[in-house]
C-alpha cells in the first residue's frame, strides 16, 4: 500500500470530516456526534506554528490523520497527540505510519520528550499500537468521560524519550 504521509491542507478538511463523524471515532475519543464542518476545519488549523497536523492519503483520499500538540512554558518539553484512521482501512499499518511520523517529529524537530494523551480502557486497539511505540500506562482515570450513557475510564499513557 502506497500510503503517503504529509502535512495536513486546508483541502483535506472534507475527507478527515468523514473520518471525524465515524462512530469508531466518535466511541474512542472525546468527539462528540454531529459536529459541524466547519468545527471540524477549524479544529485542523493549527493554534501554533509548534503544531504538527498530518495526513495520511492513498490515492488522492485522506485516509488517516494525527496531530501533536505541544505544550507551552514549564510543559515545553511535553505534548499531546490525537490520531485517526477511517474504519475502511483500519489493521492496514496506516496508525503505524502516522505515529512514527508524530515521534520522528517530537525526538527530531521539536525536541519534545515526553509525548502523552488519554485512552478508553476498552480501546484495546489503540493501546497495542502507543505500546508497539513505547507508550507506557502511567495511570487510570476512573469515569473521567462520559460515552454512551455511561461514565467510562481512561488510562493515561505517555512515551518518555530518555
Amino acid at each position: 500500500m502506497n500510503v503517503k504521509i504529509r502535512a495536513t491542507s486546508i483541502e483535506d478538511a472534507e475527507d478527515i470530516f468523514v473520518i471525524y463523524n465515524q462512530p469508531a471515532f466518535r466511541s474512542g475519543t472525546l468527539a462528540l456526534p454531529y459536529e459541524s464542518f466547519e468545527t471540524v476545519r477549524k479544529w485542523l488549523e493549527p493554534s501554533s506554528p509548534r503544531v504538527l497536523n498530518l495526513s495520511a492519503e492513498l490515492d488522492g483520499r485522506v485516509v488517516g490523520a494525527a496531530a501533536l500538540r505541544p505544550f507551552f512554558g514549564r510543559r515545553a518539553h511535553a505534548a499531546e497527540f490525537w490520531i485517526a484512521v477511517h474504519e475502511d482501512f483500519n489493521g492496514r499499518g496506516i496508525g503505524s505510519r502516522l505515529m512514527e511520523a508524530i515521534i520522528d517529529t517530537a525526538d527530531n524537530w521539536l525536541n519534545v520528550t515526553r509525548i502523552e494523551m488519554t485512552v478508553f480502557t476498552d480501546n484495546e486497539r489503540a493501546i497495542a499500537l502507543y505500546r508497539k511505540f513505547g507508550f507506557e500506562i502511567e495511570g487510570t482515570h476512573k469515569a473521567a468521560t462520559f460515552r454512551n450513557g455511561a461514565f467510562e475510564d481512561v488510562h493515561c499513557m505517555a512515551r518518555l524519550r530518555a
